[in-house]
């Protein structure tokens, strides 16, 4: 797998989120004013996909038990998680994002 990938994708308003794959990766896109995040997808507490979750302010939250994770940095915000969520950076380009890890 490459350091970055290509992917396209319709971005999504301010204080919305959209799922995206990298590679084998699952990620989910947030606009926080403007500015894209990437991190997983997949809580790291319950094992559920994020793509329902609320963006609340900077923070995801888990639709199943609440966890709430910091989208720039992936930090656990809020139990019952532990562990917190890899990250990606997100770069705009024509038509969609070159993703890549940090």
């Amino acid at each position: 797998m490459s350091e970055s990938e290509f992917v396209e994708f319709e971005e999504p308003e301010p204080g919305k989120t959209c799922a995206v794959e990298f590679g084998p990766f699952k990620v989910l896109i947030c606009n926080l004013d403007g500015e894209l995040f990437g991190l997983d997808n997949v809580c790291t507490h319950a094992h559920v996909l994020l793509t329902s979750a609320r963006l609340i302010d900077s923070e995801i939250e888990c639709p199943v038990h609440g966890a709430r994770f910091d989208v720039r940095s992936g930090i656990v915000m809020c139990p019952p998680a532990r562990r917190g969520l890899r990250t990606f950076n997100v770069e705009r380009v024509a038509g969609g994002a070159l993703v890549s890890l940090n």
